[in-house]
């Protein structure tokens, strides 16, 4: 079953058309790791992505047991070296907090990010960039004591042209804040693949510190983007963004 949704997947996303990457919180990169790939100057994106439990930090919970939730989120890249995004995870709770009462996404954990790309690609250096997710807000001694996705991080990205197949590698340096969410630091990074007969198709091939994922993404119409992945090749991860142009 596995293989077939694998199919399915590379199958779908071969009928349309420019490719961009997609990363669950608006910045561009790969499925849960950040790259030092920037997005299209002048671009907003505004998305959603499912994000099943296996991605939740541990944090996150309601009667002890975490849950699949949804993640959405505004992003822009103003200059071609940064990109910024606000963005929230949907979090269960009781109905007024009752545990009598029935459960449903009655609160949510806000949070920005940003990449700044200090080095372009070129001939023979990769591209170089840094940033965070959750980079700001009331932290550990705040009233809220969230930051639950806060980490930090350093990229690098190189992409080659063989027989106009272009082979990207990414690779990270990630520093999670909450300890319940260590299990993600360390190097982490992947690789990606456009064939030559639809360059549009980019496959992608990750290790983001604790699991190897798998997944593909897709630009449609100029005005969408689409990502679907496995998680540990066994949890479906997925979203979709409407692409903005404001200028």
């Amino acid at each position: 079953m596995k293989r077939l949704l694998l199919t399915f997947i590379i199958t779908a996303f071969a009928v349309f058309g420019n490719l961009h990457a997609q990363q669950y919180c608006g910045i561009n990169g790969l499925i849960h790791v950040p790259t030092a790939d920037m997005d299209t100057v002048g671009i907003a994106r505004v998305g959603a992505h499912y994000i099943p439990k296996a991605m939740m930090p541990d944090r996150m919970r309601i009667d002890g047991e975490k849950f699949n939730s949804f993640t959405n989120y505004l992003s822009v890249t103003p200059f071609r070296w940064i990109e910024v995004g606000y963005g929230y995870t949907l979090w269960k709770f009781h109905q007024d907090l009752n545990p009598n009462k029935k459960t449903g996404f009655y609160a949510k954990d806000r949070y920005f990010s940003v990449k700044i790309q200090v080095i372009q690609e070129d001939k023979w250096w990769p591209s170089v960039a840094f940033g965070g997710n959750d980079v700001w807000g009331s932290g550990d001694e705040g009233e809220s004591s969230s930051n639950y996705n806060k980490n930090y991080f350093l990229s690098l990205s190189k992409h080659l042209d063989y027989k106009k197949n272009i082979i990207g590698g990414h690779l990270t340096y990630r520093k999670w804040d909450r300890d319940f969410n260590h299990k993600w630091n360390g190097v982490v990074g992947g690789i990606t693949f456009q064939p030559a007969f639809y360059q549009q198709l980019r496959l992608i091939s990750e290790w983001d510190g604790c699991e190897m994922n798998i997944g593909a993404d897709c630009r449609l119409f100029k005005y969408f983007l689409v990502q679907v992945a496995l998680l540990d090749f066994s949890h479906v991860n997925a979203g979709l963004s409407l692409y903005i142009p404001l200028i």
